[in-house]
C-alpha cells in the first residue's frame, strides 16, 4: 500500500514555537502507531459529548488508520523527530480542502502548535489554489471550537440535515451526530 501524500510538501515548513522547532512533513505508514495514540490521547475528552457509536472516530485502530491513510493525506508535526501532532487533508471539489483530524498529544497541547498546523492547512490550500477549509466540530468540544472561531473559522451550517446535504451529501461519511459544519476563506 502506497501510504505516502499525494499532495507532498517539497520543503517541509519548519517553525519554532515556544524554543521548540516543530517540522511538518507527509506522514508515512511508519507514522500510523503515533498517529493513532495522539487521536487517542485526548478521545476521552469526547465520552460525554458524542454519541457512543461515534467514539470509535476517537478510540482509533490500526483499522481505522489503513482505510483513512488512504482516503486522505495525513501530515506529522514533527519535534526532534518525535511526532507530537497530526492533520489530515482531503480535498472537497475545487474549492477547498476539508480537514478531518488536527490532534497534538495531550502533553503538546497549549504550545501554539495548534495555530502552526492551521497555518499549514491554510499554506495548503493556497498552494493547490482552493479558496477555504472546512471541518465538522461538535459545539460541546468547547477547547476545539474555541481555537477554530480564534482562528477565524465560521459555523456555517448546524442543522443534522443540511450538513449532510452539504456537497451532494460528501461529509455523510465523516458526520458524527450533532456536530455542525465550519468554514474558513482563505
Amino acid at each position: 500500500m502506497d501510504t505516502d501524500s499525494s499532495t507532498a510538501v517539497l520543503d517541509p515548513p519548519v517553525v519554532t514555537a515556544r524554543e521548540e522547532t516543530l517540522t511538518i512533513r507527509p506522514a508515512r505508514w511508519e507514522h500510523a502507531p503515533a498517529i493513532i495514540e495522539i487521536i487517542r490521547s485526548s478521545a476521552s475528552w469526547y465520552e460525554d459529548i458524542v454519541e457512543p457509536e461515534d467514539l470509535a472516530e476517537h478510540y482509533v485502530d490500526e483499522a481505522w488508520a489503513k482505510r483513512n491513510f488512504e482516503s486522505r493525506d495525513f501530515y506529522v508535526a514533527l519535534i526532534d523527530e518525535e511526532v507530537v501532532g497530526t492533520i489530515s487533508l482531503q480535498a472537497v471539489g475545487t474549492d477547498e480542502l476539508y480537514i478531518g483530524y488536527l490532534y497534538l498529544h495531550t502533553d503538546q497541547v497549549g504550545k501554539g502548535f495548534g495555530k502552526v498546523l492551521m497555518d499549514f492547512a491554510s499554506d495548503e490550500v493556497r498552494r493547490q489554489g482552493r479558496s477555504a477549509l472546512v471541518l465538522l466540530a461538535h459545539p460541546k468540544a468547547d477547547w476545539a471550537c474555541r481555537a477554530y472561531r480564534k482562528y477565524g473559522f465560521e459555523v456555517v451550517l448546524e442543522d443534522r440535515e443540511k450538513v449532510l446535504s452539504w456537497r451532494d451529501g460528501w461529509l455523510e461519511p465523516y458526520y458524527e451526530e450533532g456536530f455542525h459544519l465550519y468554514r474558513y476563506q482563505v
